[in-house]
């Protein structure tokens, strides 16, 4: 033999007898019996301490199991409501249990750092310290005493385990490691690419392609549907939903809400509340309805429904490696989310009317991805349904008779853009529901850049001498919302103003009782349609945010409608300065249909200009921000009506 077939041959030998003595009796159990035998949720960590057990939300388990290595699965997908214990049931133990049985190193990642901090030291050291974690846990390097390998961004672990704990905007973190198992926590917000790098799952998953047999977790509420990450994950996968069992006949279903269009589902009864004659939720009437039989239950069945009930297949995956689930709100333990709290929710979105309100519900509470709710309509089709009525004028109604609404408009609000060379500003009348009428149109001209200019002495003097005759009376313009995103020539950001009175502010701050400052923000910013922010550095202290994207959805949603709540009324005469009535151009109904919501770029959706003027649709936007300004989406059809009879008896 050569000394090269002697050295094989050795060292084949070692290889056989290195195999010979591994154990042959190894087995990794269920990630769910790993929780339920090892973790511990002490007092202080949940408001449910104890030891860890699936009997709360046995939805869970198979979701966990299915990130087991002999699975056969690489790839889940959770889609659910908040308070559904996700995170805490499949995320956390999904970490412990890989750490636990060194299926191999973890990556976990979250929205931002400070997200990621709370979460190492509120949960996943509470994990270590109370499920045998501790003694696996390397805490300082050998050779470098100072080098901590327990950090609150990373851990090391015998075995050659690791944990690193990051956020989606610190992906550089990951790019020189290998990870077997990740869990991708609230998988909506990682942003829809990185500068340089293109779409960063790929750059997550690469971290994978040394391994085998990787594990991905993916677990999230979902947000819009053109753009959710966590939706078209599930798309992707088998789409499994939860069946349980009705407690009266036993036939299998999922729990959802009773429509309009079925005669099943979660379901209640309200009353006459005291005040207003408004509607109040009877908690005792809070039932299911099964979807078999037609009878009723309450929710204290929902537990015993729940441990008796399945997860089945709704699709069939290109990939037969990937699994979805989705989890609602009405599957959530009782101790966390009651049925009772989603009724009366679903009442306080004024049962779908209150956009902004339905869409967090139907995120949250639902966990379902928002759908945007608009129609399509082209702009002659406005200007022919305008209505015979002249700017400047606002329609008349009859006064109501016992027992009717009035149906006119009843509080005048403005909005304002602001130009090089002009201020533009659009007058509405809001009435009962919401109903919009556009009363007027007007364009001051000059140098707006200088505060003492003519634009802005002419704009005050109208809004504050002008009036308009609604429901029999003279009527000032209550509140004009002005958009601060105009910025003088020079200057390059409204950052740039923190130091400086910016122009709008000055003005605005000069008669606080009737103008505002407003600024647009990006959509899911503020939780409300408008929402107070400290200003520095100026005559004005505050400005408000808006979130004008879901301002446009609800204009868009009620595009068709010819009357009613959310209606809008466009005019189709204006006055020239002899005071001769005229149709009003084309371009005016063109700029009120100016964007659309679509794709803007390659997975990137948002509102898109399709006609190169816009200002009639941006101030009516801004009239609109300022009626929620004055809380009119709140009134109810008793306060409109009181508003009535008080405006006529002055």
């Amino acid at each position: 033999m050569t000394a090269k077939e002697i050295y094989q041959h050795e060292q084949q030998g070692k290889i056989l007898r290195r195999i010979d003595r591994l154990p042959t009796d190894i087995v990794i159990p269920l990630f769910s019996e790993w929780a339920e035998e090892n973790r511990y949720l002490p007092p202080g960590v949940s408001e449910y301490p104890g030891k860890f057990t699936f009997d709360i939300a046995p939805q869970i388990r198979e979701i966990l199991d299915s990130l087991h290595p002999d699975s056969g699965i690489n790839d889940v997908t959770l889609m659910k409501s908040r308070q559904s214990t996700g995170t805490v049931g499949a995320g956390e133990n999904f970490i412990g249990a890989a750490i636990a049985n060194k299926t191999g190193s973890v990556l976990c990642l979250t929205s931002n750092k400070g997200v990621a901090k709370i979460r190492s030291s509120s949960a996943i050291d509470v994990m270590i310290d109370n499920a045998g974690l501790s003694e696996l846990l390397k805490p300082m390097s050998s050779r470098m005493k100072r080098k901590s390998a327990d950090t609150s961004y990373y851990k090391e672990f015998s075995g050659g385990i690791k944990l690193l704990m990051t956020s989606y905007g610190s992906i550089g973190d990951i790019k020189s490691n290998t990870f077997g198992n990740i869990f991708l926590d609230e998988w909506d917000e990682a942003p829809p690419e990185l500068k340089d790098q293109g779409d960063i799952e790929g750059v997550i998953l690469g971290s994978t392609m040394t391994v085998r047999g990787y594990r991905v977790l993916r677990v999230s509420t979902p947000s819009r549907m053109e753009t959710s990450r966590i939706y078209k994950a599930f798309l992707m996968g088998d789409q499994r939903y939860y069946y349980v069992p009705c407690p009266i006949c036993g036939e299998m279903q999922i729990l959802e809400l009773k429509g309009q269009d079925k005669d099943y589902g979660l379901t209640f009864t309200m009353e006459k509340g005291k005040r207003n004659n408004s509607k109040v939720l009877i908690p005792e009437t809070v039932r299911y309805i099964c979807r078999h039989c037609k009878k009723s239950f309450m929710e204290s069945k929902k537990a015993e429904m729940l441990l008796a009930g399945e997860w089945k297949p709704t699709a069939n995956p290109v990939d037969k490696t990937r699994r979805s689930y989705y989890i609602s709100g009405l599957m959530s333990p009782e101790m966390f989310l009651s049925w009772e709290r989603i009724c009366q929710q679903f009442i306080n979105t004024g049962f779908g009317e209150d956009l902004l309100l339905f869409k967090d519900f139907t995120i949250n509470y639902l966990g379902k991805p928002w759908a945007s709710v608009q129609k399509n309509i082209e702009w002659q089709e406005l200007r022919d349904r305008s209505e015979d009525y002249v700017y400047g004028i606002p329609p008349e109604f009859k006064k109501p008779t016992e027992g009717e609404l009035y149906a006119g408009p009843l509080i005048i609000t403005g909005g304002v853009d602001v130009h090089k060379d002009r201020l533009e500003m659009h007058i509405i009348g809001v009435g009962i529901g919401l109903e919009k009428w556009s009363i007027d149109y007007k364009i001051f001209y000059g140098d707006p850049s200088n505060i003492n200019d003519v634009s802005w002495s002419n704009l005050d003097s109208w809004v504050c001498t002008h009036t308009y005759k609604i429901a029999g009376k003279e009527n000032y313009i209550s509140r004009v919302a002005i958009d601060t995103g105009y910025q003088p020539e020079g200057e390059k950001g409204l950052s740039q103003f923190s130091a400086k009175a910016h122009i709008v502010y000055e003005f605005t701050g000069r008669r606080p009782s009737v103008y505002i400052a407003i600024k647009g923000v990006a959509e899911g910013k503020v939780l409300e349609l408008i929402k107070e922010a400290r200003v520095h550095g100026s005559v004005l202290k505050k400005r408000y945010d808006v979130d004008v994207s879901i301002i446009k959805e609800i204009i868009m949603s009620n595009i068709d409608l010819t009357g009613g709540p959310g209606a809008i009324h466009l005019p189709r005469y204006t006055q020239d300065a002899k005071g001769s009535k005229k149709r009003i151009p084309d371009d005016h109904y063109r700029q009120f249909l100016s964007e659309r919501y679509q794709e803007k770029a390659p997975k990137k959706f948002g509102w898109v200009k399709i006609y190169t003027r816009n200002e009639v649709w941006d101030t009516f936007i801004y009239a609109m921000a300022a009626a929620e300004f004055l809380g009119l989406s709140g009134w109810t059809n008793e306060e409109w009506m009181e508003y009535y009879f008080n405006l006529n008896n002055n």
